[in-house]
C-alpha cells in the first residue's frame, strides 16, 4: 500500500484513539518502515492539509494493532 494512502494521526489523535499518554505514544514511535513492526507504532513527517504543519503522523493501522487484545 502506497504510504500516502494510508490514514494517519496527528500525536494528539494517537493518545485519543488509545487513550494513553504522550510519553506512551513516544516511547512506541519509530520511523517509518515497510513493514509493520508488533508493538511499535511507525510514523513519518508529513503535513497533511495547508492549514496544517508538518509534524510527526502515526499510521493508524498500527495503533488499531495496539487495541486488539
Amino acid at each position: 500500500m502506497n504510504v500516502l494512502s494510508r490514514n494517519w494521526l496527528s500525536r494528539k489523535g494517537a493518545t485519543e484513539k488509545l487513550d494513553v499518554s504522550v510519553d506512551t505514544i513516544e516511547r512506541r514511535a519509530i520511523p517509518w518502515q515497510d513493514d509493520p513492526v508488533p508493538g511499535k507504532l511507525r510514523y513519518k513527517h508529513l503535513k497533511l492539509g495547508e492549514e496544517t504543519r508538518q509534524g510527526r503522523r502515526y499510521c493508524e493501522e498500527d495503533l488499531e494493532a495496539l487495541l486488539v487484545p
